[in-house]
């Protein structure tokens, strides 16, 4: 099974950043990898919505993982989550950390 991994952004579509490591979500791919499973992971934070993109296209995953340790990060995750709905309707998505729980 394919499973894109996905640290979001910046804090509500701004230029406030973290900084952080994402432990908890490299934790979760580690143990899908161990599974069996591919895995890859991509940090928003350093990389744009148009690389999103074109890996979510060009892989097109199975398994979609959002990474939600703030509430601040659920606008991006809603809206990624929805276009990658439109273009792979078979996706699943889901939606894991702290904040996750909204």
């Amino acid at each position: 099974m394919r499973v894109l991994a996905v640290h979001p952004g910046p804090l509500m579509y701004t230029k406030i950043f973290l900084r952080l490591e994402p432990l908890g979500l490299e934790l979760v791919a580690a143990a899908v990898r161990q599974a069996g499973h591919e895995v890859r992971l991509i940090d928003l934070q350093v990389e744009n919505h148009p690389a999103f993109f074109r890996l979510a296209d060009a892989w097109r995953p199975e398994v979609l993982l959002f990474s939600c340790n703030y509430l601040a990060n659920i606008p991006e995750i809603l809206d990624l989550a929805k276009a990658v709905k439109a273009r792979l309707p078979r996706t699943v998505i889901c939606v894991g950390g702290h904040s996750a729980s909204f």
